[in-house]
C-alpha cells in the first residue's frame, strides 16, 4: 500500500474493472493535480462508462482470480498501445 501511495503522491483511491484496478490520489482534484486524460480515456474505452475526472498519476495493476494484485492484463496493454501509440520494449 505504501508503494502505491508513494507512486500517486498520497492516499489511494481505486477504480476497478473486471480484472484490473486503477489507483490514483484520492485528493487529486482537491490538490489541483493535472487531469489525467489518458487514464480517463482508457477507463472509458474499457468499461464504456466514465464516472469521474481522474487527476494526477495513476497506477494500473491486474487482479488474480483470488483477488490479489497481478501484472496488467494484456488486453489493457494492447488497448493503451492502440489509443496512445505506446510500444512495449522488447527484451
Amino acid at each position: 500500500m505504501k508503494n502505491l501511495q508513494a507512486l500517486v503522491g498520497g492516499n489511494i483511491e481505486a477504480v476497478s474493472g473486471d480484472d484490473w484496478h486503477l489507483y490514483l490520489n484520492e485528493e487529486g482534484k482537491i490538490l489541483s493535480l493535472a487531469p489525467n486524460r489518458r487514464a480517463a480515456l482508457l477507463v472509458l474505452e474499457e468499461t464504456g462508462v466514465l464516472t469521474d475526472l481522474y487527476c494526477g498519476d495513476v497506477v494500473i495493476l491486474g487482479e488474480t482470480e483470488d483477488g490479489d494484485e497481478d501484472d496488467v492484463p494484456e488486453h489493457l496493454i494492447d488497448l493503451a498501445q492502440q489509443l496512445f501509440g505506446l510500444h512495449q520494449a522488447v527484451s
